[in-house]
């Protein structure tokens, strides 16, 4: 599916008028496998373009090739812009304009912008690293967990003007580069969440702790000593993610059942409303 096809009948694709912008999700719609990063990148961009005022994009393209620091600066502006906002927030509002600068040939930073401070995800239980980092890496990358499984440290980064993997364990957003385990086995990229980013970090600090050296081939789901994750610990994993989905399954049709229970006793919304139902207008003019 091309990317016009994606953003179809969607207001920020009116964005792929530019040729930079058309460029970034060409590349993403060849790259990705998942569709939803072409929506999620071109629809964070079209905010960024909003919130500093750089309606021209490519007018800010040229004169961020031209001196790399227009581009940091217009991120850091677009951070301000966000103040307030959580620093998870402001990494996938940002995630848009840094991937449309690195595909256009600008080598931005790929660091987390200024935020506020969020709780992480999930508690930071040593023993329960790399579950967490399975948890987390799963939801909203499209992964499946054997292509995650069989990722190492080289295989995460940024990227770079033709969209393949630069590996860099701290890059934000983070980018993936995985096969398929199915299907044609063609390299693919996804990105992790910032939670995940942050548990596996977390996971890597806890291995660092114990005396490990990160190396490019070391798994990227891990134990402590660096090796790979335990049918145990996977096993462990799928259990904990069935108990939250359960979790929230429950809840959301406890809060069905209580609306359903609520207006069956009360009616529909105004049935019991006393009072005139038409006002005499002509008393207001």
């Amino acid at each position: 599916m091309n990317a016009r096809q994606v953003l179809a009948g969607r207001r920020e694709g009116e964005l792929l008028a530019f040729p930079s912008v058309q460029r970034m999700a060409t590349i993403l719609s060849e790259r990705c496998r998942e569709p939803s990063w072409i929506r999620t990148s071109v629809a964070s961009l079209d905010r960024f373009r909003t919130m500093t005022g750089h309606s021209d994009l490519e007018a800010l393209l040229h004169q961020a090739r031209a001196e790399p620091t227009v581009a940091e600066q217009a991120l850091i502006d677009f951070a301000a812009a966000l103040a307030g906002y959580t620093e998870s927030q402001v990494s996938g509002l940002a995630m848009g304009a840094k991937i449309w600068f690195r595909l256009n040939g600008v080598v931005v930073s790929w660091r987390p912008l200024a935020g506020r401070a969020s709780p992480p995800a999930l508690p930071t239980i040593s023993q329960q690293a790399g579950e967490q980092v399975i948890l987390l890496a799963l939801i909203g990358s499209g992964l499946q967990l054997a292509e995650l499984l069989r990722l190492h440290l080289g295989d995460v980064g940024s990227l770079d003007c033709e969209g393949c993997l630069i590996p860099d364990i701290e890059a934000d957003p983070l980018a993936v580069q995985f096969t398929p385990h199915r299907g044609k086995r063609t390299e693919r990229i996804t990105f992790l969440t910032y939670q995940a980013r942050q548990a596996l970090l977390a996971s890597l600090q806890h291995s660092i702790t114990a005396g490990q050296s990160l190396d490019p081939t070391m798994p990227l789901i891990a134990q402590r000593d660096g090796s790979k994750a335990t049918s145990a610990s996977v096993h462990q994993a799928r259990r904990r993610s069935r108990s939250l989905i359960e979790t929230c399954s429950n809840t959301n049709v406890a809060l069905c059942r209580a609306t359903g229970d609520f207006f069956r006793q009360w009616g529909l919304p105004g049935s019991r409303f006393e009072g005139p139902e038409e006002l005499n207008l002509e008393e207001y003019i």
